[in-house]
């Protein structure tokens, strides 16, 4: 005879599946749980550290007793949603809004063949999306001037963005210094052995150029990493594919990224954000970790 016979129980095996939220505290104050999205892995890991007293006297030492002295709870997350606001816990930083961006005049450049310019400026650090695509050729030829700052200014004849108007090495009917990407907002300064570039006096390797340009650019939000301590509260809701699961709540968490996110790995899979979710303590009291059963 068994126990397992004798007091006829029956084992809770769980299969975990649920969702995960976090509440960022603003000046300690709640703003809301919200979801984290799909979430392909969490996993709660707790570790403690003892100090061990060992006799004074006698041969050999033996072990008194042990203390324990810390315990520390973290909760690892994986996340498939790559949403600006888990970039955002991911880079320790923010999602900030920016203004539509205006034209640009006399945005400063540096002219070097073979090599590409992102067009943005002080204003747009990590660069404007895209530019006001024009109606038709004579529009693109004019639409993005690029000039150089020496004291008799020489203007740098332009090309457009290749494939938009006709195809090959003629994709432009003109010559010049430079190509327009408008779909990224890129200029490429084009080196001497290109088909298209035709040498312009006053303009060389190293010249100081202006650009004025209109950018395709509206309202946005954008991710801006810092340093900051991210705090907030994490629950777990348990939606358990086997068995009767449990959630878990932690009132007060510190939030930082937990490893690497891959940005490409030859397709073999999808980008996942790793966050740690240390527990601390929320004070006046309270425990640190909540695991609560599901009403029946």
């Amino acid at each position: 005879m068994t126990a397992r016979s004798i007091d006829r129980r029956t084992d809770n095996i769980v299969i975990g599946a649920g969702e995960v939220y976090l509440d960022l505290h603003e000046g300690g104050a709640s703003t809301g749980e919200r979801y984290l999205g799909d979430a392909v892995g969490a996993a709660l890991e707790i570790t403690t550290e003892e100090t061990t007293v060992f006799s004074g006297s006698g041969p050999v030492a033996t072990e008194l007793a042990r203390i324990a002295r810390s315990v520390a709870r973290t909760v690892t997350l994986t996340l498939h949603d790559i949403s600006l606001e888990n970039l955002a816990l991911f880079s320790v930083g923010a999602v900030k809004r920016l203004d539509p961006a205006n034209a640009a005049q006399g945005e400063p450049a540096v002219f070097r063949p073979g090599r590409w310019h992102q067009l943005g400026g002080a204003a747009r650090p990590a660069g404007v999306l895209g530019l006001a695509r024009p109606a038709d050729q004579a529009a693109a030829i004019a639409a993005v001037t690029v000039a150089s700052t020496a004291p008799q200014p020489v203007a740098a004849v332009q090309a457009i963005e290749a494939g938009r108007f006709a195809q090959g090495a003629t994709e432009t009917g003109q010559a010049g210094q430079f190509i327009v990407d408008y779909e990224r907002a890129r200029l490429y300064w084009l080196p001497a052995d290109h088909p298209l570039h035709e040498a312009q006096a006053g303009i060389e390797a190293g010249t100081a150029l202006t650009v004025d340009y209109t950018p395709a650019d509206e309202a946005r939000p954008q991710v801006q990493g810092a340093l900051t301590q991210v705090v907030g509260a994490f629950r777990y809701i348990e939606d358990a594919a086997e068995g009767r699961g449990r959630n878990i709540y932690a009132p007060r968490c510190s939030i930082q990224p937990a490893g690497p996110l891959t940005l490409l790995d030859g397709r073999s899979s999808e980008q996942q954000i790793r966050l740690a979710v240390s527990l601390l303590e929320p004070g006046s009291g309270r425990p640190a970790l909540y695991i609560d059963g599901r009403a029946v």
